[in-house]
């Protein structure tokens, strides 16, 4: 199962597009469930749309994924180095009306290349490949092992994003 998450700010129908472009190309039929924010447009008959979720909802399709599709959110990018989960991460653009500025983008470029189990994708190219790649990958990934001091910094970020108790 590959759950997808655009945080709860914005809609982001343009990954939830392309993601339902690759699926529909590559004929992927695993499950597929989507929290896809309130004012999102996007439909799709093959795949459990959710407007918002629970904490606890979100970490029930969180834990039950094989991978994470997510927009460029430090909840999600940690959450997968934390959880040992596989992620695809296309940061909202500000050009496009995406956001309010580029810091996913920022993001995306601090963390590309630095982790294995984590694709950072710009382009939807880019995203069909990570995408290929998560749903041909062994399921799971080694969780990240951090230095007391990342863990420190882990748990403030975690404890400002609402998801403490939910990271290591």
């Amino acid at each position: 199962m590959i759950f997808i998450t655009v945080g709860t700010q914005l809609p982001f129908d343009r990954l939830l597009e392309h993601f339902a472009e690759w699926r529909d190309q590559r004929g992927y039929s695993g499950k597929v469930v989507a929290q896809v924010g309130e004012d999102s447009r996007f439909v799709h008959p093959d795949m459990q749309l959710f407007k918002t979720l629970s904490s606890d909802e979100y970490y029930h399709w969180f834990c039950q994924a094989q991978g994470i599709v997510s927009h460029a959110g430090m909840g999600s990018i940690l959450s997968c180095l934390d959880h040992g989960k596989r992620g695809v991460f296309m940061p909202r653009q500000y050009a496009l009306g995406e956001h309010r500025n580029d810091h996913q983008r920022d993001t995306a470029q601090a963390f590309a290349g630095q982790y294995p189990s984590l694709a950072f994708c710009e382009d939807k190219q880019a995203l069909f490949n990570a995408l290929d790649t998560l749903v041909h990958a062994p399921v799971g990934a080694e969780p990240l092992e951090r230095t007391s001091q990342d863990n420190a910094l882990g748990r403030r970020i975690a404890e400002h994003l609402g998801l403490k108790g939910r990271t290591s």
